[in-house]
């Protein structure tokens, strides 16, 4: 298993799945969302990986660029036939993942583990 971290991740790749979490416990602004996007879209494109679980673990609020950009990292992994998994989200995001029906897009998971075993 090995580990990289950059600016706002921290990814780390167990058993071909490469498990993100998140270096920042507010994923709200413009900036810091297009920079985290980069940086999933660099494990899909340069990388490889068709498996990517994004864990939430220790985020207090993501806004709606960041679900914008979870659907486009759905969307390029559905392309090379592979999925995205998301655990530990806040309880208010699920709920907005729920109202918006975006749980039916994205898997989500009450925690890493479990999120890991569905894949």
């Amino acid at each position: 298993m090995s580990q990289d971290t950059t600016t706002y991740l921290r990814i780390r790749r167990e058993d071909g799945v490469a498990v993100v979490n998140f270096l920042t416990p507010y994923l709200q602004t413009e900036d810091v969302i297009q920079r985290v996007a980069v940086e999933l879209s660099r494990l899909v494109e340069e990388e490889g990986f068709t498996k990517v679980l994004l864990s939430f673990s220790g985020v207090r609020f993501l806004s709606s660029s960041m679900l914008a950009q979870m659907v486009k990292l759905q969307k390029k992994l559905t392309k090379v036939k592979g999925r995205v998994r998301i655990s530990a989200l806040p309880p208010a995001m699920k709920d907005v993942m729920h109202i918006s029906q975006l749980d039916r897009m994205l898997e989500v998971f009450d925690d890493e583990a479990e999120a890991l075993v569905a894949f």
